[in-house]
């Protein structure tokens, strides 16, 4: 009888052991979200990754060079020759109405500046071409973005030619319906973020010309469903830390643990359970995005706490996704303050008090403007992360 009971209990214990150790099966859906292997080189990617080139190279040639080197070495260096560029005084931003004044006052610097750098501009320019883009970063937490702030650089020049141009409405027009086809491609978190900022400066500048009788106010319409659009940047962030926990990242760094901390993670960490668990989240931003302010605003979703068997079975995963879990509501934030600016610029020369407008912020309600501390905002609208839907007043 002992021997029974003692037989049984190794058997049990034999079989604990196999079922903690083992991983799950990865998740179906996972799957399809991890498949985000480019078809092919993007050349708008591509351009990018050698946008910072000396003005005698050729931005394309040596992208497409960096493009193919990136796939062997993702934390490669990038080119960017003009690193302080973007300190320059009179690349000011925001794009404020003693921004705009100081860059026509000092109209010999500012063609000077111009002249200097139009090869940035051509580039920005060039870019914006290009019909499809695709930001091909690695998932890899190591890997190198391209260089954004350069390209942020090179809108801020174009913009400065704007301020000084007598007729800058047609072709600064056409530069914002651009952005905004780029917006609605397949970014990256940081690309997104990126094209959402270059396109607020832009509807800044707009307001101040429309003020100067520069250009006549624009008819702009609201954000599309493709521009608000999160599903790209959620893809490409949940592939990017389920590449962490598959391919072992964590890991890195790390080879002088000892013995039993190796066995800790061996024992500790299944892979598998971690990216299923981080998935949900994912979705939920991604689909979150496409709906009304007010309902992106109480949004509080918390992951979803790990079961009886998770917690056993992968302890330092659930610590690690814990910790490395951000927030990003605020990024859907930032998409609905642009969707305020776009309405704000077509209520521009309405001087009507109290008049009863349209606010993104306050879907299915009208709301009422402001003309205050040199800005013109919506009475209803949240300040969020040092960001605001308001636009500049003369």
């Amino acid at each position: 009888m002992k021997k029974s009971i003692l037989g049984i209990g190794v058997l049990a214990l034999v079989a604990f052991t196999v079922w903690w150790l083992r991983d799950a099966p990865l998740d179906d859906t996972a799957r399809q979200w991890l498949d985000t292997t480019p078809n092919d080189d993007n050349p708008a990617y591509a351009y990018l990754l050698g946008f910072g080139v000396p003005a005698t190279q050729s931005p394309a040639q040596q992208g497409h060079e960096l493009a193919q080197r990136q796939k062997v070495h993702p934390e490669l260096v990038l080119p960017n020759a003009y690193p302080k560029l973007n300190n320059t005084p009179l690349l000011c931003h925001p794009m404020t109405a003693a921004c705009l004044l100081e860059q026509q006052e000092k109209k010999a610097q500012a063609k000077a500046l111009i002249s200097r750098y139009q090869f940035l501009i051509d580039r920005y320019q060039t870019f914006l071409e290009f019909s499809y883009f695709s930001d091909n970063t690695p998932p890899r937490l190591n890997a190198t973005f391209p260089e954004y702030n350069l390209l942020v650089c090179a809108s801020r020049l174009q913009s400065l030619a704007w301020a000084n141009s007598a007729a800058p409405g047609p072709a600064l027009l056409t530069e914002i319906q651009q952005l905004r086809q780029w917006l609605a491609q397949d970014h990256s978190l940081i690309s997104k973020m990126v094209a959402n900022a270059i396109l607020a400066e832009k509807l800044q500048l707009v307001a101040l010309l429309v003020q100067q009788k520069a250009m006549p106010a624009p008819v702009l319409t609201p954000l599309t469903s493709a521009e608000k659009s999160f599903h790209s940047p959620m893809k490409k962030e949940f592939t990017l830390m389920a590449h962490f926990f598959l391919e072992e990242q964590y890991r890195e760094g790390n080879q002088q643990a000892t013995w039993t901390e190796k066995l800790q993670f061996k024992a500790g960490l299944k892979k598998h359970i971690s990216v299923n668990r981080m998935l949900p989240l994912y979705q939920h931003y991604a689909k979150l995005a496409g709906q009304p302010a007010d309902v992106i605003q109480a949004d509080n979703i918390q992951p979803a706490r790990a079961t009886t068997g998770q917690a056993i079975r992968n302890p330092i995963g659930n610590v690690l996704l814990e910790t490395a879990t951000p927030d990003f509501k605020r990024y859907l934030f930032r998409l609905v303050h642009l969707d305020a600016r776009l309405a704000l610029l077509n209520q521009l020369e309405n001087t009507k008090k109290d008049s009863p407008v349209s606010n993104p912020w306050t879907p299915g309600k009208d709301d009422t403007l402001t003309r205050q501390d040199q800005q013109l905002c919506f009475r209803h609208a949240p300040d969020n992360d040092r960001y605001s839907a308001c636009l500049p007043l003369l």
